[in-house]
């Protein structure tokens, strides 16, 4: 069903977690050379810390992607496929510079994770000297860190072929949206031809674009569109007023058993006579 309804869904989970793979084990290891000045400040910098936003921007974009999928809202005609798709097409021109600079972002990777060994290698040395706790501690973290550069490796293996899975889907997304615009031009196409072979003598109909500026009528109240409505609501207020002049007769429907609120004696409700 996920399948018929959505074929690209499982794609862009795979394409979602092969991209959080690279941010965590090659990009974020990078820029934090580039902080300590491993790599020097310039065009290979800059190039990183836009890769690393770009790639962050496009895992958002999945993610709320998946949000809409999971409120079963429709998602084919929604920005964020033309967004995902810009995004992707900017990933697959980054892939030239990538082939380029891979040997030197390869050798610094392993330099980084090389010392990362070298330093837990000493922590395990003078684990001899620390109390057993510390020592538990230590040896959870290690074997993580330890099997980073392995795991790298697959990752970056697997990652080639779920691009692979991911271009093909892009490619067809990117030949639906051109479809898409040619099929407007055409309409807008049509829409002028059926304009010029109208007779001249003819009424022009109103279009969209002049109701949208119509600009000279002053602004009425909603009130005021319609004449019965506001003399229903004038009458409204009016009999408000009166109760407030004129005291309703009121019948006595129960015996008078007293004020319940108590007699004000102060107040006088009597008019005098000249």
């Amino acid at each position: 069903l996920l399948k018929q309804e959505s074929p690209e869904i499982l794609q862009l989970i795979e394409d979602f977690e092969v991209k959080l793979m690279e941010l965590k084990d090659e990009l974020h290891p990078l820029l934090q050379m580039v902080k300590n000045g491993t790599i020097p400040q310039g065009k290979g910098s800059r190039y990183l810390q836009t890769k690393y936003h770009l790639y962050l921007n496009y895992c958002a974009n999945i993610s709320f992607y998946l949000v809409l999928k999971s409120k079963r809202m429709p998602v084919h005609s929604h920005p964020v496929i033309e967004r995902l798709v810009a995004y992707r097409s900017i990933i697959n021109d980054l892939a030239v510079i990538d082939q380029k600079l891979s040997p030197q972002v390869r050798m610094l990777l392993k330099n980084y994770y090389d010392k990362k060994e070298n330093k837990l290698g000493k922590e395990k040395k003078f684990a001899v000297f620390l109390p057993l706790d510390v020592r538990k501690n230590k040896s959870k973290r290690t074997p993580g860190l330890a099997n980073a550069q392995a795991s790298a490796d697959e990752q970056s293996e697997a990652s080639d072929l779920d691009e692979e899975a991911a271009l093909k889907y892009y490619k067809m997304m990117e030949e639906k949206l051109k479809l898409k615009r040619k099929r407007l031009e055409d309409k807008e196409e049509e829409e002028e031809a059926v304009l010029e072979g109208e007779d001249p003598n003819k009424k022009r109909g109103v279009t969209y674009q002049m109701i949208k500026n119509k600009g000279l009528t002053p602004k009425r109240k909603k009130i005021d569109r319609n004449p019965r409505v506001k003399h229903r609501e004038k009458f409204r207020r009016a009999k408000i007023r009166r109760k407030g002049q004129v005291r309703e007769v009121r019948r006595e429907l129960q015996r008078y058993a007293g004020e319940l609120s108590g007699i004000r004696a102060g107040v006088k409700k009597s008019r005098k006579l000249q």
